[in-house]
């Protein structure tokens, strides 16, 4: 849009749209607010069309993905013993998902030697 090239009621216009925005975006900020701290979290500012913050790692910190699980799903199936344990109970000791952990054990736990399949849904790792 070229401001040199609008009339003085498209201008006017314009200005009164802007000053409409600005009240509108102020409430809204405020509703926000009022919804943070109803929520039991603090009272958020943000500033006009940015998007909220994610929640999660901070920038510049990788994990390696799948190196908790393959750890903690190793030192349980060890402490199970030569028994072993089913995915079940390894799933709500890791607190992961069942499919989760039957999908470990079918793609990253072939890969690992020790592990071996003692039952239906029970693995056990002698290492």
């Amino acid at each position: 849009m070229d401001i040199s090239k609008l009339s003085s009621a498209q201008l006017a216009r314009a200005i009164r749209l802007v000053k409409e925005k600005e009240t509108l975006q102020a409430k809204l900020d405020r509703v926000v607010s009022e919804l943070g701290t109803l929520e039991g979290g603090t009272p958020t500012r943000r500033g006009p069309g940015r998007p909220p913050k994610s929640v999660g790692r901070p920038p510049g910190r990788k994990a390696r993905r799948g190196k908790r699980l393959k750890d903690t799903l190793l030192k349980t199936l060890k402490s199970a013993g030569s028994e072993g344990i089913t995915v079940k109970d390894l799933a709500a000791k890791l607190k992961v998902k069942p499919n989760n952990v039957f999908s470990w054990f079918y793609t990253t736990g072939k890969k690992v030697s020790g592990i071996k399949k003692v039952g239906e849904a029970r693995y056990a790792y002698n290492g």
